[in-house]
Parts: structure tokens; C-alpha cells; sequence
């Protein structure tokens, strides 16, 4: 059962959170009431129906404060109603579930299950909000933390990264791109008082751009998709530049990157092909 979207991981009704026999008296009650209600909610979450979850997660947050697993399923199903939403109501949901994520995060202690599902989605939440920033530091907190998941999510941290930097620099130069040039990385004529600010921002971004991307590729060597994107990027600073050898040199580095980047993808794809995956029985 897979609610969560991205890298998140799987929440299991099997593996929610175990009550400590230790526990007595009230505190022990109202664990097994919350956690009776987070089961029913999961139950229902799973058949579609997030409205009645949703309430049934609610109460088991009520009854049980300190338990994060609550929060998370709870944050789901914010999640969900904010997509459906615009305007006002849509910043206050999705307000709300950050503080829902905000808080089982600090209930996570040394579960970095529950930490890293928290961060995952706070970092989503931020990204469908347009808050660039606070998505990309969230998202560098997840590859580069304690509880980091893998070598493989920090590569795919940073080339998210990078591929949102080339997004930013591509933005501008395709506005000030000379329809009529055959050459579709020629110089963008930028250079002028009211231009300059968005060939700042260009370059500014291509440059961040390669050095996450190199990040990328540094944690994974045959990472065929972030070498493309690396010759991408080196295609937005050849756009840049109207100094002609600086253009070859580059237009030289984009080039020679592509072809690695094939190479690499043509391999995999062979290895693969070679050695198919078993079939499950």
C-alpha cells in the first residue's frame, strides 16, 4: 500500500507503530483507540475514500499526540484536498499540512522512516506552492542529512536540482532567442541596459545548474540522464557568450557530453538486455 508519492516510502497498516506493554493506565488506552482509528483510516484511505480517513486520522492525532505515523497519514490526505483547491483555501491547507509534516517530523526522533517521509513531502508541498527556495533547501536536507535513504536519492536530489536551474536559465534565453537564426544555440543579444538583469539571472542559473549536476554525476558516475542535462547546460552558456571561441569550447564540451551520455545509456541498455530480470512467480 503506497500512498506516498515520489521517493516516499510505503506506509504499511502492518507496520504502523506497535503499542510499548509498558505503557499503563489512560496513556495505554488511548494508544490502542489511536491506533484502532489511524487502522480504520488506513483502510478507507485505501479504498478511496480520504474524506472519512481523513476524519479518522484526525482522532487519532487527538487521541494520541505523539504519534507521528498519524501525522503523516493525516498530512496524505491534506495533500490531496489542497490539489483540489486554488487560491486562499489551497495556501491554507497547504499551510496546514506542513505543520502536520512540520510536527511529525519532530516527533521522529530516531525513525528515519517517518523523518524522511516528513521531509519528502514538505519539500513537494513547497514545490507546488512556487517556493523555489524552500523546496530546493528541503530537498538538499533529505539527500544530505542524517537520515539520507541512499546514494542513489542524493544523486537524484541534485540532478532535480539541476534540471530546476536549467529550467530558470532556458526560461530566459528562449525569450530573447532570433527566431530567424538557423543556429539554435546562437548568441542571445542580452547586452543591453534592459536585458541585463535577465542575462544575470541566466547565467546565474546555468552556472548553479552545473555544479549540481556535477554533484549528480560525481555520486553516480553513469548517470546518462544528468550527463545529458550536463551538456544542456553547457548549451545555455553557449547562448551566453558572444565570444567565438568560448562558443566552440563549449559548444565542443556539450557535444562530447551527449556522446558520453549515449554511450553510457546504450550500455545499460545492453546490460539489461543481457541479463533480463526474473520473472516473479
Amino acid at each position: 500500500m503506497k500512498i506516498f508519492r515520489h521517493f516516499h516510502h510505503a506506509l504499511l497498516i502492518s507496520a504502523i507503530v506497535g503499542l510499548s506493554m509498558a505503557s499503563t493506565g489512560c496513556e495505554y488506552a488511548n494508544k490502542v483507540i489511536a491506533k484502532d482509528k489511524l487502522n480504520q483510516g488506513a483502510i478507507l484511505y485505501n479504498r478511496g475514500n480520504f474524506k472519512d480517513a481523513q476524519q479518522f486520522f484526525r482522532e487519532a492525532t487527538e487521541t494520541d499526540p505523539s504519534n507521528p505515523v498519524a501525522l503523516l497519514y493525516l498530512g496524505a490526505t491534506l495533500v490531496k484536498d489542497y490539489k483540489a483547491e486554488s487560491g486562499d483555501e489551497q495556501k491554507r491547507l497547504a499551510n496546514e499540512a506542513l505543520a502536520v509534516y512540520q510536527k511529525a517530523l519532530d516527533l521522529s526522533t530516531d525513525n528515519c522512516s517517518i523523518a524522511d517521509n516528513a521531509i519528502s513531502y514538505i519539500a513537494s508541498i513547497h514545490d507546488d506552492m512556487g517556493n523555489s527556495n524552500e523546496w530546493r533547501n528541503w530537498m538538499l536536507r533529505r539527500a544530505e542529512g542524517e537520515c539520507s535513504p541512499s546514494t542513489q536519492v542524493k544523486a537524484t536530489t541534485y540532478y532535480a536540482i539541476a534540471v530546476k536551474y536549467w529550467t530558470c536559465s532556458y526560461d530566459e534565453t528562449t525569450r530573447y532567442q532570433d527566431k530567424g537564426a538557423k543556429d539554435p544555440f546562437h548568441y542571445r543579444n542580452m547586452d543591453y541596459p534592459a536585458a541585463l538583469p535577465d542575462k544575470q539571472k541566466a547565467e546565474d542559473c546555468a552556472l548553479k545548474g552545473l555544479e549540481y549536476i556535477e554533484k549528480a554525476i560525481a555520486v553516480d558516475p553513469t548517470y546518462a540522464d544528468a550527463m545529458f542535462y550536463k551538456g544542456l547546460l553547457y548549451r545555455e552558456q553557449q547562448k551566453l557568450t558572444k565570444d567565438e571561441p568560448k562558443r566552440k569550447e563549449l559548444d565542443q564540451l556539450a557535444v562530447t557530453t551527449a556522446e558520453k551520455a549515449s554511450a553510457v545509456l546504450k550500455q545499460k541498455e545492453a546490460e539489461a538486455a543481457a541479463n533480463p530480470a526474473t520473472p516473479e512467480g
